[in-house]
């Protein structure tokens, strides 16, 4: 015990030291986070070491962090977009799952794997993008709406892969997998109806209430169960933490959630969970190889993204601008890929081969979109929705 609780306190100590350098250099906390995990796991000092205790907070802070990810939503936004944003979201899956499944089988021969290679290049992290455009001033425009709403779209099919590679590896055979597929169209359409229908039957019981640590409490229960069900059922267990989330968003005391959880997620768990990605890293069997990986991946990244949400943009008579503003704004690949990467390697599907250079391209795009986002905005003025 007294081992366990130095390291929390020496990964909350050096988690928000590398917050605080990296805002320095404008740029987002979670490089320093990581950057903190680097240095006090095997690959630098390892001082800390990943057990059973860091790994159950690591995976609550996975929990709390697509809680949060669904509660900050803002679901006008993504009705706003509508269908540009589904079509940017759906092709800046495709065009990276199919890109990044199709290279891994010039280094890996299981089928499974290389998809998951695939997935793992999907995902999408608006985080740092959101920063960016809102030092530019650009947030609400077009391609500022349709980021936000393609990002939402992104997490919810890249859950729903997820989901579905986790079953298959489990070896259950294909009827089991179809049975995965029917739960998952089950629950994401009960999510649907809770979101939309539940919301305000519960604020008019909460209308004249207060916010509380009682409400609070309640929210952090639900999130728990909701992920609880979804990985009974053999869903990924973020897959409901992120649509009770979603459901959650649409709440009157929405404010006062959101900033207890944040303060919860950011100030506690989600620190130890991005240190945990850290101390996972071994530089065993380090080579020419993994840069080989790590190259290849940091390529398809950046265009597949650009290509497939650009393409999608220019079918929605978008302009050029517009569409290489919303390709770049969806670069980012941040806390969404180590998620992903994350249960990959706990799962057994991938290996550390492929997990440190998913680290390595995670901070490669964080450090990346900034300046690409600051290029593609100083061309010509964004259009601004009336």
């Amino acid at each position: 015990m007294v081992k366990t609780l130095f390291d929390i306190a020496l990964i909350l100590i050096f988690t928000k030291i590398g917050g605080l350098l990296s805002r320095k250099l404008k740029m987002p906390e979670v490089l320093g986070a990581l950057l903190a995990g680097v240095l006090l796991g095997p690959i630098a000092f390892n001082i800390v070491h990943y057990d059973n205790n860091i790994k159950l907070l690591s995976n609550l802070g996975v929990i709390m962090l697509m809680f949060l990810a669904g509660l900050e939503t803002n679901l006008e936004q993504l009705k706003k977009a509508g269908k540009s944003s589904f079509a940017i979201g759906s092709f800046g899956i495709f065009v990276p799952l199919v890109f990044g499944t199709l290279s891994a089988f010039l280094f890996y021969e299981n089928t499974l794997e290389n998809i998951f290679i695939g997935v793992i290049l999907t995902a999408t992290s608006v985080s740092i993008t959101v920063e960016t455009l809102t030092e530019l001033g650009k947030l609400n425009t077009r391609a500022g709406i349709n980021i936000l709403g393609a990002a939402v779209i992104d997490d919810i099919l890249g859950l729903i892969l997820i989901s579905v590679l986790l079953t298959a590896n489990s070896g259950s055979g294909s009827a089991s997998l179809m049975l995965t597929i029917i739960k998952i169209v089950v629950f994401c359409l009960f999510g649907v109806l809770a979101i939309v229908f539940l919301p305000k039957f519960i604020n008019r019981l909460t209308q004249k209430i207060e916010p509380s640590r009682t409400l609070l409490t309640f929210a952090l229960a639900a999130a728990l169960l909701v992920a609880l069900l979804a990985e009974s059922l053999g869903i990924a267990a973020i897959t409901g933490a992120y649509l009770c989330g979603l459901l959650f968003s649409q709440f009157h005391h929405k404010e006062y959630i959101e900033r207890n959880v944040k303060a919860i997620s950011s100030g506690f768990l989600a620190p130890i969970f991005f240190v945990s990605v850290g101390l996972e890293a071994s530089l065993e069997g380090f080579s020419v190889r993994v840069i080989a990986i790590t190259a290849i991946m940091f390529i398809i990244a950046v265009i597949g993204k650009v290509i497939g949400c650009g393409a999608a943009a220019r079918l929605f008579k978008m302009s050029r601008s517009e569409a290489a503003q919303i390709g770049v704004g969806m670069i980012s690949r941040g806390e969404v890929a180590i998620i992903t990467a994350n249960i990959g390697l706990q799962n057994g599907i991938i290996t550390q081969e492929v997990f440190i250079p998913t680290i390595l391209v995670v901070l490669l795009t964080t450090i990346l979109t900034p300046i690409l986002l600051r290029l593609a905005f100083s061309h010509k003025r964004a259009h601004t929705p009336s």
